[in-house]
């Protein structure tokens, strides 16, 4: 019973302690980020787990496409509980409709005491960006507006 608090204890000093890092790399990126076309550029908004109703602001730097398939390279940095903030990178797919607005699907695998690996479908419409996240653990959506 205390080898499994002090387990606990220890992981949360650790993580409290490199996570906040996590976001230097990321400030950078929301810095540099042109806005290219309909998808690149800053995005802003929120998170809400369906699952635990668990929720944090949302930020996104979404890079220009990568090859011919429309990979582009989603760079979020996510919050939770307004005191701890995480960043990560995964590429989706993204591809033009016919009305104008574009899809975009792809995959992240993060470790498996988070939830392993991810999927995400999203739609990028205007300045609207929505998305559905789905994991082991998890699933929610994504809510965020275009900045300018």
């Amino acid at each position: 019973m205390k080898r499994a608090l002090l387990l606990r204890l220890a992981l949360g000093l650790i993580l409290t302690s490199v996570l906040p890092s996590c976001g230097f790399a990321f400030r950078s990126a929301w810095k540099k980020a042109p806005i290219t076309s309909a998808v690149e550029g800053k995005w802003k908004g929120t998170w809400l787990s369906d699952a635990t109703g668990h929720n944090g602001d949302l930020r996104c730097v979404v890079s220009e496409s990568k090859n011919a398939h429309g990979d582009h390279e989603f760079f979020y940095h996510a919050t939770w509980k307004k005191i701890l903030s995480g960043s990560y990178k995964a590429v989706h797919t993204v591809k033009k409709q016919k009305d104008g607005s574009y899809t975009f699907k792809g995959e992240h695998k993060m470790p498996d005491w988070a939830g392993g690996l991810y999927h995400y479908e999203g739609t990028i419409k205007g300045d609207d960006f929505k998305a559905c996240y789905q994991c082991s653990m998890d699933k929610g959506t994504y809510t965020m507006k275009r900045v300018r």
